[in-house]
């Protein structure tokens, strides 16, 4: 027994001997580690985060401190070590920078909110050469600055200050920088970065997003904000197009898009995959779901409002890139001190060649239709095809301040797609060969002049015009007809706008526009219509922060009256926001709108087959204006790391038309009166570290329409998403940066038929034979995206930027859209046949950018 405690005696001995001997080794360890795992063992340790840039001490490789040190002597050990400078700024942070070298200025500093006096997290800090973000600190670091060099700090897509590289030249420290985000208190942010980075909520109720605060995001190859919107809880895509945009139920020409204040009637190339604005030059966007800006009208959905540079540059930038699908290029170029011209343009890139990106595109866009299914056709032949598919945009937006108080600018944008489509059929009797064309393009533009009279008053005056234009011809091979068809919009504003401070607290705008839309839709097989709609309206928007308390109250109302339908709508909007404690706040909104300019759906449409819609006004007879109410209550929460929010709401839209919902089914040609009702939950959250940035939205809807005169009257709609969920994380290692991210929903609606009776005869004619409207859904839809992005310095001048983007990783192949045909051959023998559309496969992209 005393043998066997014996032996246990010495393994114990031997084990606590080993163990001292790790920690003294620990301790005196002569081996050279990464600066950086030295500093994670310090902030263990004692409790301390240090700032600083990866750049800055991803070279030193050193011996750890000894372990018996404090915190101030291990900070002199490792400064002895590096040469690096560590400085206190706050009770946990330390601040890491080099010294300064008077020939290549590696400056520092600190942001600091002048009205809290705590540090400013996701301020961006760009130099001529290098762009940088503040951490949870507020700290940051810019190297190879030269003392001249300009220095902006901005912040969710304002500028704030502009300094030199001389003023943040402060030997041996890295000084406080104090910046006033209280200019405006109409601009208080509630929820900075609550989705990605650049993407934050306001207390008046909108969503903003700054363009050069925006991180890469997993499924883009560049910036595009028509697809960026798309994360935001409530807002779908059910075609997977840039273009149809759906928030909370409503279809796509609900959702009002204006750029510079211009509404467009056409957002994108290839017919919806791509927008149609250049990224470049997109500098901030304001998005609506709710509590909408009096100003804003026909929308009954929501807003996406797109605004440009206002400012006049202090030097000539800009940049050109390439990728698979198009070529572009910008530039910002003062001419003066007072002038400035901002232009940019795009054209696609289709020799289709060994160009897998493009032919997934093409492919992807132009399934079932006439372009892609030549040889389904019962003429005994042969068929062959060639197509020419091409797009191009160019934008202008000229800038004159032209006094202390007076700024003029005028925007200019247009948009082509264009499609050549030759058939050639050859059969033992005769042979023939067609073209078809289809034409979509825009022109928009527009002069604002505005004036600060004084620090209190200001006034807008604008003049815009819209023009739209969709002309299809089609020249079918076995009968020789030929039919064409026009769908054009011509749209002229008028605006004049005021504003008035009375006080920090309390500001007033008020305005008056008069708007004259004209639709020609003309063709074989339409009814020839040249209309037009005239309406005049008055808008009054108060915001109000109540003196001594958390509350910010936005709240308007809008006058419209129509001439030419003898109709009015008085619509008040309101959006409170209520602070409940440090972290927690509430808001409530509440809206009514309408919208008279609508969207057809024509879905038998004769022509190529691509592009189906066509813009429609309302009228006073068969397709009423339509009129929606909302109303939503929220709760947020937000602390360093994390950034929660919540939201219930319920919609309802009235005075629909089933003409212009685009069904497949049994209401093809119905068109009967209803409504839809949309009730939901949407819920994001996100969780950010030093490098690594994770985001999460969720949405559930339950919308259904009512048409009382349709037997059932209740079924779902077409373009509600029952559940929606997107998650991303994104990483940055020094001038690499990655993003990972996933989709899932539920499947679309569709009809089914009735088993084992699909169509049955009706006058001898076979007709197919359906469920109930929308009784059944397609298979979830679920996506894995990765992109990743490299920016490198080329010389004092050029930067180059390589982005690449892997859209659906694994190759799923998801459903969007399934309607039924009939089909009788030769032998009058009737069939069923079953269309599906599928969504992108595997997309590789990959682009350059060279930007000066």
């Amino acid at each position: 027994m005393s043998h066997c405690l014996g032996k246990i005696d010495r393994l114990v001995f031997g084990l606590l001997l080993c163990l001292v001997s790790l920690q003294l080794y620990s301790q005196t360890s002569t081996s050279a580690i990464p600066l950086q795992q030295v500093l994670s063992s310090l902030e263990t340790k004692f409790e301390v985060r240090f700032s600083y840039s990866n750049q800055t001490v991803e070279a030193f490789n050193i011996v750890p401190p000894l372990g018996d040190l404090t915190l101030e002597e291990s900070l002199k050990d490792l400064s002895s070590k590096t040469q690096l400078e560590f400085k206190t700024i706050a009770n946990r942070y330390i601040a890491i920078y080099t010294a300064i070298n008077a020939g290549n200025l590696s400056i520092c500093g600190t942001i600091i909110n002048t009205q809290s006096g705590a540090p400013v997290d996701g301020a961006t800090i760009r130099g001529e050469s290098a762009v940088v973000s503040t951490n949870e600190a507020g700290f940051f670091q810019l190297d190879g600055i030269s003392r001249n060099e300009q220095i902006a700090i901005t912040y969710l897509g304002f500028d704030v200050k502009t300094m030199n590289g001389e003023e943040l030249n402060i030997e041996n420290s890295c000084p406080f920088v104090f910046v006033d985000l209280t200019l405006n208190f109409l601009d208080t942010v509630v929820l900075e970065n609550f989705m990605a980075k650049g993407i934050s909520r306001k207390a008046e109720g909108s969503i903003a997003i700054a363009q050069e605060d925006l991180e890469i995001q997993p499924n883009l190859i560049e910036p595009d904000i028509l697809q960026i919107v798309q994360i935001l809880p409530g807002i779908e895509s059910i075609d997977e197009t840039a273009s149809n945009i759906n928030i909370r139920g409503g279809k796509n020409d609900e959702v009002l898009l204006l750029w510079n204040d211009i509404r467009m009637y056409q957002s994108s190339h290839f017919f919806g995959l791509v927008s149609a604005l250049n990224p470049n030059l997109t500098q901030n966007v304001t998005v609506y779901k709710n509590g909408t800006h009096a100003r804003y009208g026909e929308s009954a959905s929501g807003v996406i409002s797109m605004a440009s540079e206002e400012k006049v540059p202090d030097e000539v930038s800009g940049g050109a890139g390439v990728n698979f699908i198009s070529a572009n290029l910008y530039a910002r170029i003062p001419a003066s001190e007072e002038i400035a011209f901002n232009v940019s343009g795009r054209t696609s890139i289709n020799s289709g060649v060994g160009n897998p990106v493009y032919d997934q595109f093409f492919n992807r866009i132009f399934q079932n239709t006439l372009v892609t299914n030549i040889n389904n056709n019962s003429s005994q032949g042969l068929r062959s095809a060639n197509e020419d598919f091409r797009f191009y945009d160019i934008s202008l937006k000229g800038i004159w301040d032209f006094s202390e108080k007076d700024k003029l600018t005028y925007s200019f944008l247009t948009i082509d797609n264009s499609l050549d489509f030759t058939e050639l059929f050859v059969s033992q009797s005769n042979s023939s060969s067609n073209q078809s064309m289809l034409k979509q393009s825009s022109t928009i533009n527009g002069a604002q002049w505005t004036r600060n009279w004084n620090p209190k008053f200001s006034t807008r005056i604008n003049w815009h015009g819209s023009n739209y234009k969709l002309d299809e011809s089609n020249r079918e091979v076995n009968t020789d007809e030929t039919t064409a068809q026009v769908n054009e919009v011509a749209e002229t504003e008028f605006k004049v706008e005021s504003s008035y401070k009375f006080t920090t607290h309390l500001h007033l705008e008020a305005g008056y526009s008069y708007t004259d839309t004209e639709i020609i839709d003309k063709g074989e097989g339409i009814v020839t219509t040249d209309n037009n709609l005239v309406r005049n309206a008055l808008f009054l928007q108060t915001k109000w922060k109540v003196a001594k308390t958390n509350t910010i109250v936005s709240a308007g109302s809008r006058y419209t009256f129509y001439p030419s339908l003898e109709q009015q709508f008085l619509e008040p909007r309101i959006h409170l926001w209520q602070k409940i404690s440090k972290r927690f706040s509430a808001t409530f909104s509440g809206e009514l709108k309408h919208q008279g300019v609508q969207q057809f759906t024509d879905v038998d449409n004769p022509f190529l087959g691509v592009e189906n819609k066509r813009w429609i006004l309302s009228n006073s007879n068969d397709l009423p204006i339509l009129e929606s109410e909302q109303w939503e209550l929220g709760i947020a929460y937000k602390d360093a790391n994390w950034a929660l929010s919540t939201s219930v709401y319920r919609k309802l839209v009235d005075q629909i038309s089933a003409s212009t919902q685009g069904f497949r089914n049994q209401l093809i040609d119905a068109s009967f009166l209803g409504s839809y009702e949309s009730m939901g939950v949407e819920v994001s959250v996100n969780r950010k570290a030093r490098n690594l940035n994770l985001w999460l939205s969720y949405s559930f809807l339950n919308s259904d329409y009512n048409f009382p005169e349709i037997i059932p009257n209740a079924f779902p709609n077409s373009f509600a998403v029952t559940h929606s969920v997107n998650f991303a994380a994104t990483y940055q290692y020094n001038s690499f940066l990655f993003s990972l991210g996933s989709t899932f929903r539920s499947g679309n609606p569709f009809t089914r038929l009735i088993p084992g009776n699909e169509f049955e005869d009706v006058n001898n004619m076979p007709v197919l034979n359906y469920e109930s409207p929308n009784s059944g859904t397609l298979d979830p839809y679920f996506r894995n995206d990765f992109s990743a992005a490299y920016e490198f310095r080329i010389d004092d001048t050029f930067r180059g930027k390589i982005n690449l983007a892997l859209l659906n990783l694994f190759d799923r192949k998801n459903a969007l859209e399934t309607y039924f045909q009939l089909n009788t051959d030769e032998n009058e023998v009737t069939t069923v046949t079953r269309i599906e559309q599928f969504s992108l496969g595997f997309t590789p992209n990959i682009s350059f950018q060279l930007i000066f």
